[in-house]
């Protein structure tokens, strides 16, 4: 935990930095977000593409709002993330797309991969898919935050306008779910 905290203060000065037209901290910043942006919007978009373009539209964006980001409001990470959300809000609205449980699994195969799997990922992939389906939006929500972006609970409460210890115990049962559905492996 004390790393993530590290990070987040590291993401908050680099953010200044950045404000102050600092390129290299832009680059720092991108080259630390970017990994997690592109998981984040894969998973709820289902489309390499789509994760693609809207990655680099939330780096736009952060380009053109950095000025707006004020430390004394709150950290970085908090300010970024409820941006890259409402970008991804505003592809939902504009594009009016499907979700990613809606794709045929013929399509779902075929995205994001470079290389072709072997049938164990495969069938992981397929099991994790068809869980991910189970859960409602909110769990969704919170399972991609917390375990693909590795968000701690403090910045997701604040993303989310929820208490900490509301998801805390959210999380303890998509926890339970995933242990229900994939054994001790999870």
């Amino acid at each position: 935990m004390e790393r993530t905290i590290l990070t987040a203060d590291r993401l908050t000065k680099l953010a200044l930095r950045m404000k102050r037209g600092d390129r290299k901290a832009a680059g720092e910043l991108y080259d630390e977000l970017l990994p997690k942006v592109y998981g984040f919007l894969f998973a709820r978009t289902g489309k390499k593409e789509v994760a693609e373009d809207l990655a680099q539209d939330i780096f736009l964006k952060l380009v053109e709002k950095v000025e707006t980001f004020n430390k004394g409001r709150g950290r970085f990470t908090v300010w970024f993330w409820q941006m890259a959300r409402n970008v991804l809000i505003d592809y939902y609205r504009e594009k009016k797309a499907a979700p990613f449980s809606s794709f045929e699994d013929d399509v779902v195969e075929g995205m994001a991969v470079t290389e072709m799997p072997n049938v164990e990922e495969r069938i992981r992939y397929g099991k994790l898919k068809d869980f991910l389906a189970t859960l409602q939006y909110e769990e969704r929500e919170l399972f991609e935050l917390r375990y693909v972006v590795e968000m701690p609970y403090k910045d997701i409460a604040v993303v989310l306008a929820k208490s900490e210890g509301s998801l805390r115990v959210a999380a303890l049962r998509v926890k339970e779910k995933v242990r229900k559905e994939f054994g001790d492996a999870a």
